[in-house]
């Protein structure tokens, strides 16, 4: 965990939202959003809200994907951890600086 946050509080710009990515990977795909979403047996709207990055990841959502793209859903649970974890810090910085170290 350490390491992954020393990675993010350096970054001036949030990680790419994994709906950016699944984006860019159905289009590679020629596959939309409505067939990708009835392959995962959810709502257009649901797929959409993650591509436009207003919906996150979830454990389900990215077994789902992950099982479709054949990437497994750890590809998924990362990128989606990178921004939960930048979003955290950014709205949370001075609340965790006052954070002690145990030990």
């Amino acid at each position: 965990m350490k390491e992954l946050q020393d990675i993010i509080e350096g970054r001036e710009v949030r990680p790419l939202h994994p709906g950016e990515v699944l984006a860019d990977v159905l289009e590679e795909l020629e596959v939309t959003q409505a067939a990708f979403a009835e392959i995962l047996g959810v709502s257009v709207y649901t797929i959409c809200e993650i591509v436009q990055g207003r919906k996150p990841i979830t454990a389900d959502m990215a077994i789902r994907i992950g099982k479709a793209l054949g990437n497994g859903p750890q590809l998924w649970l990362n990128l989606q951890q990178k921004v939960d974890i930048w979003d955290a810090i950014q709205a949370h910085k001075e609340e965790y600086s006052k954070v002690s170290v145990i030990g």
